[in-house]
């Protein structure tokens, strides 16, 4: 610890040493220490001969300005052992000081200065001078001390110079230190009398003055607001006001210029009068060509020359004038509902109450009844039929105005007006237009109008014939009116036209909340109420319902309804809705509501189930009568009867068998292509003989049908259905008729080489394959078919051909008579 202390104690001497040394070795002179920013400098440095830095060695000497060497060319020599510096312009403050180098790099500092630079101080500006009336007074002056002024101490001296009627003067101030104004007292200044002024600045380096300013200083005074006090009634028509200035500026005896401002209060007539002129206080002012019986709310200010600042406006006071009888026509609005009438009016722009506590009174003169007597501005009456017109005046205490005479109009159900628009103007107005009636005979229009969420009285205005369209003003924005116009005829009043407008539209003030009335497994319902009048802001022009799930179902609906079902959603899912309701202004969002499907219940089942069972069982019930109805058909589409020609029986045919089960047979044009199960009976007309190798669809039908004479003819009864087109017939018997003449007799049948076996075939092995037969004048000349002759039926020959076609037996046809 004692080798610390020693090592610091020795530093301090060999610094100390050094110091005494370099102080010893050179001398620095300069002019001035502080100089003009961008003047020239001039620094010289002196060696010492008992240097002992320089004492037998070779040196020389280094500038250095700020810490950085200073250019050579700013350095000379003087003599033997002085050296100089110049600096041709210094811009700030700097520290030269000089060093000895004896070494290259070896250099001591031996001596230094500084030099500082600044400006003049900124001349004062912005002198003024205002006089404080209020005792004691003074006059305060001050001014602005300008930029750059905390580089070089600046003090402030006021000088000031007083005239009066003998003799002027001149009074300095000095200023306090970081002060700019200063109070002249009142001794040394007259009020009303020319006052000189001005300011000098000083620094270091010299001193300013602003330039005088000469003034008044009464002109310079702001006085306070003067005091009212007493607003009485004088003659009619006039008040008499009496006033002062404040108590501590009641000293001030001159004249002033006095501002007056009146104001109407409680009156339709929102007016406003200023009257300036000169009095001295204490004096009264005389105000007249003000209203009859008219409350007034009047306020005054003061100054002393036109071009002085006018003193703060006084406590307003509150005077009425005298009151006269009220004079002028009222504006009346009508309205009659079968025998109640409603009497609506407000004063004309002649009308002049004269007075306060106004009553008004409607009379009928036919029946010289008084029907209402009001303070308001309107009333209710009941009409009788002799009623042709009411009577109305207005009333205050000193007497009553000239009647108003109002037609009563009792035709009701003329023409409206139409195409009414509301076009917002500002926030207070709107602009009513509407197109005149196609009749011709309107006298002119009344349009009224109501605020629909406050308690205003209804309002009306009349208007010529001439004027389709008004401006309202005076409305409150975001709340509804409801207007309406009357086109008024000579004998009636046409039916009103009446809308909803707004001066101004906003979003709504809130949302209704969402209800959910009904919710099933599929589809929810969901219902809102119409939010308050008052909060709508603007006229709804509808609403959003905001519909999603968790995952990714989303819908948007938008509706001019209150209620919205929600259709084709999933069973116990859970689902987000949102109602947003909206105006022209802008839209506002409810709260989230959440709800979730239902599953699918037992009478949701039932509802589904029961509809489609009894669907169904009407479609069996109707198929099944169906059948019935058409047993028979259905039987033959669905089993029609085939003859087994194994299991036949022989059947004798006479022309009162039964048809039935036999279906109709339809001709098919390629008969050799068709193959058919069935006997044929053909009947040859007299007139259609065979001609060709087919058969004709003329030649056949469906019954029999007995002709006299010799021979039966029969229609073909053919046996046949749509499924047994495909078998092969057995064979085809011909009847001739009775009135044909053939060269050679037709065969009672002809014999078919069918590949179906017959009852008793005895041929063996498979027959040829079926033929048409060519039916020609001469059937003999068919190859395959062999004839019986009609008139040998009892011969030996015939019966064994019976025998050996069994079953042609059964068609045999025998003549009834001779059974």
């Amino acid at each position: 610890m004692a080798s610390v202390w020693l090592v610091l104690v020795l530093w301090i001497y060999i610094n100390a040493r050094i110091k005494v040394i370099q102080a010893s070795c050179a001398k620095v002179h300069t002019p001035d220490l502080l100089v003009f920013t961008g003047s020239p400098v001039s620094v010289s440095c002196s060696i010492e001969d008992d240097c002992l830095l320089t004492k037998g060695k070779d040196f020389r000497v280094e500038w250095m300005i700020n810490g950085d060497s200073a250019p050579s060319n700013l350095s000379y020599q003087e003599n033997n052992r002085t050296y100089g510096l110049r600096i041709p312009s210094l811009l700030q403050t700097a520290d030269i000081v000089c060093a000895l180098c004896v070494a290259e790099e070896n250099c001591q500092i031996v001596n230094g200065v500084t030099v500082k630079v600044g400006y003049l101080p900124p001349i004062p500006r912005n002198l003024s001078c205002v006089l404080n009336i209020t005792l004691p007074s003074r006059l305060l002056c001050q001014w602005d001390p300008g930029d750059d002024t905390a580089s070089l101490p600046t003090s402030y001296t006021l000088h000031t110079l007083s005239f009066s009627r003998d003799n002027s003067e001149k009074v300095q101030y000095e200023i306090p230190p970081g002060e700019h104004s200063y109070s002249v007292p009142r001794h040394s200044f007259c009020p009303f009398s020319k006052f000189e002024v001005n300011v000098t600045a000083v620094n270091v380096l010299g001193n300013v003055t602003s330039a005088p300013l000469e003034l008044n200083p009464m002109e310079t005074a702001k006085f306070s607001a003067p005091e009212m006090k007493r607003v009485e009634a004088d003659n009619p028509g006039c008040l008499l006001y009496s006033w002062s200035l404040s108590p501590s500026q009641t000293w001030v005896l001159v004249s002033f210029i006095v501002e007056l401002r009146l104001t109407t209060l409680n009156n339709q007539f929102d007016k406003e009068l200023v009257s300036i002129l000169s009095a001295e206080q204490k004096k009264q002012i005389k105000q007249c060509g003000l209203l009859h019986g008219t409350n007034y709310s009047s306020t005054m200010r003061v100054k002393y020359r036109p071009w002085t600042e006018w003193s703060e406006w006084s406590d307003p006071k509150t005077s009425a004038t005298l009151m006269r009888a009220p004079v002028g026509r009222l504006d009346t609005w009508l309205k009659v509902n079968d025998q109640v009438a409603q009497l609506y009016w407000k004063p004309s722009k002649n009308f002049r109450a004269n007075g306060w506590d106004l009553s008004y009174t409607v009379e009928s003169k036919e029946t010289k009844t008084t029907l209402c007597v009001t303070q308001k501005s309107n009333c209710s009456f009941n009409l009788n039929k002799w009623i042709k017109k009411v009577y109305l005046r207005a009333t205050n205490a000193v007497g009553s105005s000239n009647y108003t005479q109002v037609p009563v109009y009792r035709k009701k159900g003329l023409d409206s007006v139409s195409n009414v628009s509301v076009r917002p103007q500002s926030e207070t107005s709107v602009l009513i237009a509407w197109e005149s009636p196609e009749s011709s005979g309107v006298t002119g229009y009344t349009l009224e109008w109501r605020s629909l969420t406050e308690a205003d009285p209804l309002s009306f205005s009349l208007m010529d014939k001439n004027s389709p369209s008004l401006l309202l003003t005076g409305l409150r924005p975001y709340k509804p009116y409801e207007i309406s116009v009357f086109p008024k005829y000579a004998d009636g009043v046409g039916r009103p036209l009446t809308v909803m407008a707004y001066s101004r539209e906003g979003a709504p003030s809130e949302a209704p909340d969402l209800e959910v009335p009904e919710i099933l497994h599929s589809q929810v319902k969901l219902s809102w109420n119409e939010i308050p009048l008052e909060q709508r802001n603007g006229i709804v022009q509808g609403y959003t319902i905001y519909f999603w799930d968790d995952i990714n179902y989303t819908r948007v609906i938008n509706t001019e309804k209150t209620n919205v079902v929600v259709e084709n959603l999933q069973p116990l899912t859970k689902y987000y809705a949102l109602i947003s309701v909206f105006t022209m202004g802008g839209s506002f969002n409810g709260s989230v509501v959440h709800l979730a499907t239902v599953h699918i219940g037992g009478l949701d089942m039932v509802i589904f189930v029961i509809p489609a069972c009894i669907g169904l069982s009407l479609f069996v019930i109707i198929i099944v009568f169906t059948c019935l109805g058409k047993h028979e058909r259905v039987k033959m589409c669905l089993w029609p009867i085939i003859p087994d020609p194994a299991n036949s029986s022989i059947k004798r045919w006479t022309t009162t068998d039964s048809l039935q089960g036999m279906p109709p047979y339809k001709e098919d044009k390629d008969p050799v292509s068709v193959f058919l199960s069935r006997f044929s009976l053909l009947d040859l007309s007299e007139k259609e003989p065979f001609k060709g190798d087919y058969v004709k669809e003329s030649q056949w039908s469906h019954d029999m049908v007995s002709r006299n004479g010799s021979h039966r003819s029969f229609q073909a009864c053919s046996y046949d259905s749509e499924q047994d087109k495909d078998s092969v017939p057995y064979a085809t018997v011909v009847f001739g008729g009775s009135h044909q003449s053939h060269a050679t007799p037709l065969p009672p049948y002809v014999r078919s080489e069918s590949t179906q076996p017959l009852l008793g075939g005895d041929e063996p092995g498979s027959p040829p394959p079926y033929e048409n037969v060519s039916l020609g004048r001469r059937v003999s000349k068919a190859k395959h078919f062999t004839a019986f002759l009609p008139n040998s039926t009892g011969s030996q020959e015939n019966k064994e051909l019976w025998e050996e076609f069994p079953m042609l037996r059964s068609l045999e046809i025998r003549d009834p008579d001779h059974n």
